[in-house]
């Protein structure tokens, strides 16, 4: 192309005038509404096969859908027909070319040439990769045929204002970026660039720009579009195998499979921290610790992206503490909670993994709803932590901002305004797309340089990827398994992460593991034969979900007796059988009961689910008649083992009492049944920790382990205030024993922590080691505890590891009265155990912090000597004027010349009056960062830029 074209210098001289040409394009899938198994045949190029529609069926409407083989402006089908003539053919068929197959929009309005057999129809160029033929009922009564059908996309090349065709700098490899960015917006027009923001299933891009698209899929636990693909536990499962590795490279099997279908985006994971129960969106996060949240999301974002993929983490921020549990409820969260908890897990990703996109939440910051969140899109993400990728709206977010919710916008125009300024560059929901928005871009009523700007964030990620050089995206075949999908190695990946993520809480006399020559297990519950594997599921597969009673089956041999019976449903009051189960349970020698959630794909729609997005749960009771189910099977006196199947904590206290054994099976994924044999029959020792405190009752929420200081009782009048089963705990088959702690304060102000850890039992078997750090006294009240690190580790009978831990001065640091980021010196706790550590909830409740059994935990204290803080000098490094502008730039130098990373911002004010916004940083010691700042270049007021703490004039 370079050597047949010229870049005009003089941006101005080119038009949208298009120079036409067409090509066929090859079709990628077809579906139909009847005779489906003979549509394909309107495509093999040949006559004499043909999909037909019967008379019968044009009573009601048929359609025929099918997928191009490279998104493009589709202008003109060529059909080839029998029975049905020109007029027929124009009175009942509605045509649609969309993108988004699950959003047609409207008919596109063509005409027909040609004769009755062979007919043009033609339209103007709209762009899409499906294709929709709607045959309207009632229109036709005699059956007619398609024999083949042609399908014509038009190449748009730009030309200048001769005609010539002219070149695309922005083509060029070699510039940079920010030069391609520049030249390609130059050319851009309004609707370009609102066509550029808008979101169906994906970026469709713009073609007669050569802006590339950019496919995405929801993979929080799995490829979870189409069907086919591997099914992995679900988000929470994961949080309790407290394995980064494990999490990683069960990322990179997501992300091979993703790649296998010609994806480039996930919008996951969610790195929210769920801080309620009752929310649904507990089963997508990984807990309730920010740093449990940074270490298993940020390992889960490195394998994923391992393989040239974008990550999109989400939902950003605060979303993780719903008021009552009810999603996006805002439960008014102050800006010291945000940084100390729910900010944390996104700094991480976003400091240290290079994420090219993140997702923005419904919820509010400071009051403000996200999606208008300057402060937070703009200040803490790009400025303070660098990111440089591009913001997605969650669905519906930016419209959220009308009377359909927040009442900030009065329309869709004021609201993509508000979501412009915010910096928001991909639209999944209904406003960037509105045709009244889009006129506005047209006519000056969109804020053009906040729309550039947004435009600049889409742009320079794709020209940083070389999206345009080499783009591996193609429209998703929703009906193909694509090659590699669910695998041999890819199912053994999900059973071993199921497996590792079963958390056993109870154990009874030791009635685990069971032998595999039992005489007769009843196997109970609405989740026995039933596995639930989560919200963002894609399409089951036949067979694909292996229950917990198929893996007991296939676990047991021949003189083992089965029984199963469902006993009840998972919600529907009236779907029961109890007595049945009872029956069972009393000719059994054990039982076997799996309850909890019911939480699916969504291509599965005649259930009631209890658990996912939009599902939230008032009483943590089990659902339907469980509960009734559960106490009559433990009344018969037969042992009885919970296996709890839920995306969340419920309230198991009756449970515990009567069960001889609980195991936490979550929402294990696809070969969660085999994993859960496994564990049962002691082929695989149950190593998983919980990532949430399960609470006693649902009266006690919102409760999780590291909460701080009452300035009264903590208690109830009629209930005690800890947890049933506290943050990190989890049982094994074998024991473990803690020693010989070791602490240590660095020269530099790291403190090192050592522990040895002994499998002291006679199985082989993974403990994890957790370290949690107490703050005695500070200038601010600080949490009761706090985890800081952690290794799950393997042991063999009577084997013996050191564990080892650093913490950086910014691991113990706090924000002090000042909302200053310090490290104060004085007495620290430090406890490494297999668990949360015990305390006594009264008064001096952190001197009580530690393990009431010294053999699961040891405690030790550090008197720490070191300060920590800080001090950033503020001056004028340089003031550059513009020579066609009446302006010169201002270049403030920030510098930490302090001992620690905190952030501040810079304040611009004329003669006394502030301008502008504030520029926010975040710099760690020695870090410099120049900060620009534009005046009028005749002005003689006086300026001023300030820090909280420090001034400079101009």
């Amino acid at each position: 192309m370079k050597n047949k074209m010229k870049w005009m210098l003089a941006v101005g001289l080119l038009s949208c005038s298009v120079a036409m040409a067409q090509q066929q394009s090859d079709i990628l899938s077809v579906s139909a509404s009847a005779n489906a198994e003979n549509a394909s045949l309107a495509f093999d190029k040949n006559v004499k096969t043909m999909w037909t529609i019967p008379s019968q069926a044009l009573k009601a409407e048929q359609w025929l859908m099918f997928t191009i083989q490279q998104p493009g402006d589709v202008c003109e089908l060529d059909l080839q027909m029998q029975g049905i003539n020109k007029n027929e053919l124009k009175d009942a068929l509605d045509i649609f070319v969309t993108y988004d197959p699950m959003n047609l929009g409207t008919p596109v309005n063509y005409q027909v040439e040609g004769n009755d057999k062979q007919m043009k129809v033609k339209f103007t160029p709209k762009y899409g990769a499906h294709v929709k033929l709607n045959f309207k009922p009632g229109k036709l009564d005699k059956p007619f045929s398609l024999k083949e059908i042609s399908v014509l996309v038009a190449e748009k090349v730009l030309t200048d204002s001769k005609g010539k065709v002219t070149d695309r700098r922005y083509m060029d490899a070699s510039l940079p970026v920010e030069e391609r960015v520049e030249s390609l917006l130059a050319v851009m027009t309004p609707e370009d660039k609102m066509e550029l923001i808008r979101e169906g299933w994906g970026i469709p891009g713009i073609p007669h720009l050569y802006v590339p698209p950019i496919t995405k899929v929801e993979a929080v636990h799995g490829f979870s579009y189409g069907s086919g693909a591997t099914i992995f536990p679900q988000a929470l499962a994961m949080g309790a195998t407290w394995n980064r590795k494990l999490t990683e490279e069960v990322a990179m099997v997501i992300g091979d499979e993703t790649v296998a279908a010609n994806t480039k985006q996930a919008w996951s994971p969610v790195l929210d921290v769920a801080q309620d129960a009752r929310w649904g969106r507990c089963e997508e996060t990984f807990g309730e610790d920010p740093v449990l949240v940074s270490q298993i999301g940020g390992a889960w974002i490195k394998g994923y992206q391992s393989r040239g993929l974008f990550t999109t983490p989400k939902h950003f921020g605060g979303h993780g503490a719903p008021l009552g549990g009810r999603d996006s409820h805002d439960i008014g969260l102050s800006e010291r909670e945000m940084r100390e908890v729910h900010l944390v897990p996104f700094r991480h990703a976003i400091r240290n993994y290079d994420c090219q996109s993140l997702m923005m939440a419904y919820s509010d910051y400071m009051g403000i709803p996200v999606a208008k969140s300057t402060e937070l899109l703009q200040q803490i993400l790009r400025q303070e932590w660098g990111f440089n990728g591009f913001i997605v709206s969650d669905c519906g977010a930016i419209g959220n901002l009308t009377a359909r919710k927040h009442y900030t916008a009065k329309d869709k125009i004021e609201a993509a305004n508000q979501a412009l300024a915010a910096g928001i560059a991909t639209n999944c929901g209904d406003t960037y797309n509105n045709k009244e928005v889009i006129q506005a871009a047209k006519d000056g009523r969109i804020n053009m340089e906040n729309l550039d700007n947004v435009c600049r964030t889409m742009l320079s990620t794709m020209f940083r990827n070389e999206l345009f050089e080499k783009n591996p995206c193609k429209p998703l075949d929703w009906k193909k398994i694509y090659p590699g999908w669910n695998s041999d190695s890819h199912k053994e990946m999900a059973r071993q992460a199921a497996r590792e993520s079963i958390v056993m809480l109870e154990n009874k006399d030791n009635l685990l593991p069971l032998t595999k020559t039992l005489r007769t297990i009843a196997v109970l519950g609405p989740g026995a034969d039933d596995l639930q594997p989560g919200d963002y599921t894609p399409k089951l597969q036949p067979g694909q979900l292996k229950s917990v009673l198929t893996g007991i089956k296939d676990a047991v041999g021949k003189q083992t007796k089965v029984l199963y019976e469902q006993g009840c449903d998972f919600t529907n009051p009236n779907a029961t059988n109890i007595p049945k189960a009872v029956k069972a349970a009393s000719q059994s020698d054990v039982v076997v009961m799996v309850l909890g959630d019911c939480s699916t794909s969504e291509a599965t729609t005649d259930v009631r689910k209890t658990c996912g997005e939009n599902n939230d749960w008032a009483t943590l009771i089990l659902p339907g008649k469980q509960q009734e189910l559960l106490e009559a099977v433990c009344a018969t006196g037969k042992p009885v083992i919970l296996i709890l199947q839920a995306g969340r904590p419920y309230d198991i206290l009756k449970a515990s009492e009567m069960c001889k054994a609980i195991l936490v099976n979550w929402l294990p994924g696809q070969e969660g049944g085999p994993a859960m044999a496994d564990v049962l029959f002691g082929d695989y020792n149950p190593g998983g920790r919980l990532p949430m405190t399960f609470p006693r009752h649902v009266g006690q929420l919102p409760l999780y382990y590291n909460f701080k200081t009452s300035g009264r009782r903590y208690e109830y009048v009629d209930m005690e205030y800890y947890p049933l089963y506290r943050f990190g705990f989890g049982l094994s088959y074998t024991s473990f024993e803690y020693s010989d702690l070791k602490i240590k304060e660095q020269p530099n102000g790291n403190v090192t922590v050592q522990a040895t850890v002994k499998n002291v039992g006679s199985r082989a078997g993974d403990e994890v080691a957790q370290l949690y750090v107490t703050d005695m006294y500070a200038s601010v009240k600080t949490r009761v505890m706090e985890l800081k690190d952690f290794d799950r580790v393997h042991l063999q009978p009577g084997e013996s590891k050191t564990v080892s831990f650093e913490l950086t001065p910014y691991d113990i640091s706090l924000l002090n009265d000042h909302m200053d980021r310090v490290v104060e010196k004085g007495e620290f706790k430090i406890c490494v155990g297999g668990m949360s550590p015990d305390y006594k909830a009264n008064n001096e409740i952190k001197h009580s912090v530690g393990f009431s059994d010294k053999k699961k935990g040891v405690s030790g204290m550090l008197n720490y000597t070191h300060e920590f803080g800080a001090n950033f000098n503020l001056s004028i490094s340089k003031v550059e004027e513009n020579l066609t502008k009446n302006q010169k730039t201002v270049w403030v130098s920030v510098k930490n010349e302090g001992s620690l990373m905190d952030i501040g911002k810079v304040e611009m004010f004329i003669d006394g009056i502030k301008i502008g916004d504030a520029i926010h940083y975040e710099l760690g010691a020695g870090e410099e960062k120049l900060i620009p700042f534009k005046l009028n270049k005749d002005s003689k007021q006086p300026v001023a830029f300030t820090t909280k703490y420090k001034m400079v004039a101009l």
